[in-house]
């Protein structure tokens, strides 16, 4: 399983998005249809951290790599602050996290690329978007 669909399935047990909350979860796109999901969340993969040069005896770090996943946070027309708390709420149930099941992956760690949610501005329809990313290390 990828580590989108970890982060999403997350999500979505942890009773953060998706199911029954006022969130919807998508992976990998944004949509306007129907127009009454205005406050969604979405996970899609980021790049990570450039790789690393493997050990030529393999072992220590070139054993274990950085997952990149991206999440974007949109929230109703002029709802900053909604945007914002749903990135935070999403961000502290995930960042600092060692050891934990994401999904159906244990992962070493779980860390963010920045100490907060990023406010990335509002789209034509004046719907704030907050974004974080994240680093998910696992073993090779």
């Amino acid at each position: 399983m990828s580590a989108v669909n970890d982060v999403f399935s997350y999500l979505e047990a942890q009773g953060i998005a998706g199911g029954s909350t006022l969130w919807a979860l998508l992976r990998r796109r944004e949509t306007d249809e129907p127009d009454t999901e205005q406050q969604l969340v979405v996970v899609a993969e980021d790049g990570g951290p450039e790789p690393e040069i493997p050990a030529t005896e393999g072992i220590g770090d070139s054993a274990l790599y950085d997952v990149g996943v991206l999440i974007t946070v949109r929230a109703a027309a002029w709802d900053g602050d909604a945007s914002a708390a749903k990135a935070k709420e999403i961000f502290d149930a995930l960042h600092g996290k060692r050891g934990v099941t994401v999904g159906a992956t244990t992962y070493i760690r779980v860390r963010c690329r920045s100490t907060e949610p990023i406010f990335v501005g509002f789209d034509d329809r004046g719907r704030p978007h907050h974004t974080l990313a994240l680093l998910l290390l696992k073993a090779a």
